[in-house]
């Protein structure tokens, strides 16, 4: 049995975390979920908030917005839409993403399932960036 799982964390514009993980726990756009060694194969759609891991050198976070995860056996593969780690995270950008949010909420326009799903992602983001979550 394997004892690590090989975290990575890409995004269009590049890697952003590659490490050893005793365990990986990510916002799934059903809810959370957690990975452990020899987890059976899945993909699973990613919603916005943060991916908690486990290991060797210690637990540690990155903060994420949408995309897909692909697990195996011994290996969590994110691709994100966007990804930062703590510290890394912009303040102000996540203030506006959040501003924007609600005024789309608030507009009273239809809002489809899709637009609602994108809708509540980039709030999940913009929270746990701003310490709400």
């Amino acid at each position: 049995m394997a004892s690590n799982i090989k975290l990575e964390v890409v995004t269009p514009t590049g890697a952003v975390l590659d490490t050893a993980a005793e365990w990986v726990s990510a916002p799934g756009i059903e809810g959370e979920f957690g990975v452990l060694p020899e987890h059976r194969p899945a993909l699973v759609m990613l919603g916005g908030g943060a991916v908690r891991y486990g290991g060797p050198r210690g637990e540690g976070t990155v903060y994420i917005r949408g995309g897909m995860a692909e697990v195996g056996p011994d290996r969590v593969l994110v691709l994100a839409d966007e990804a930062v780690l703590p510290g890394d995270d912009d303040r102000k950008a996540a203030e506006g993403l959040l501003h924007g949010v609600d005024e789309a909420l608030a507009s009273q326009q239809f809002i489809d399932d899709e637009t609602f799903t994108r809708l509540s992602v980039d709030r999940a983001f913009a929270e746990i960036q701003l310490g709400r979550r």
